[in-house]
């Protein structure tokens, strides 16, 4: 047993995250708290694409029929945020598109990976709405007001190697190699994983790698 959690979406070729997501992500938080011998966890998409994002059609209407919308989102950013807190190692891995409530998701793990085809965007600013799931913050904090703000305002969509420089990604790696890669690197890390440490643990692994 080699102790990785997979939490993988499973609607391809989009993924789309429903309002059914965001609901299961209670009964997954259950399962970590109840697995006490899990060493990490691993987010992916089946099939080509990591996630297009949010059901934007079921989202808009959740948020016009729902007079607690604020609530609604504020219940989401939550949900995910619970992947940032964690003591264990949470590692997305992302292969082609990972758009909106998908990259938002992506970054609050602790480390993220893509393929060399992957694709990235908040393109909700496009729809006349704003990452409503703490994604504006992550970025920020990652990429730095002026780029990520460029980034959200405009919705544009951005590549592997930008993703690297703007460190929304931590490594880039080939499509076919980046599951087994990340689990090489979930079972890399210490037992005694501190997440305050991971600019060590990325530096430590890359001087494995030399």
């Amino acid at each position: 047993m080699n102790r990785i959690g997979h939490l993988v979406m499973t609607q391809p070729p989009s993924n789309k995250m429903t309002v059914e997501f965001f609901s299961d992500m209670t009964t997954v938080k259950e399962i970590i708290i109840g697995s006490s011998d899990l060493k990490a966890i691993i987010i992916s998409g089946k099939g080509r694409h990591f996630s297009s994002g949010a059901d934007l059609d079921e989202l808009l209407q959740e948020i016009s029929h729902n007079k607690e919308a604020e609530i609604f989102l504020r219940s989401n950013y939550m949900k995910i945020n619970y992947f940032e807190i964690l003591s264990l190692p949470v590692i997305s891995a992302i292969r082609g598109i990972c758009l909106g409530s998908a990259l938002e998701l992506a970054l609050f793990s602790h480390f993220r990976f893509c393929g060399e085809e992957a694709i990235f965007g908040l393109p909700e600013s496009t729809f006349n709405l704003i990452p409503g799931i703490g994604g504006i913050q992550r970025f920020v904090s990652l990429a730095g007001k002026a780029q990520a703000l460029d980034y959200i305002l405009t919705g544009r969509t951005f590549d592997a190697p930008t993703a690297l420089n703007l460190g929304v990604v931590d490594m880039i790696l080939p499509r076919k190699e980046l599951l087994t890669r990340a689990e090489e690197f979930a079972q890399w890390l210490p037992e005694n994983y501190i997440p305050g440490m991971r600019k060590v643990y990325l530096q430590r692994y890359a001087m494995r790698e030399t």
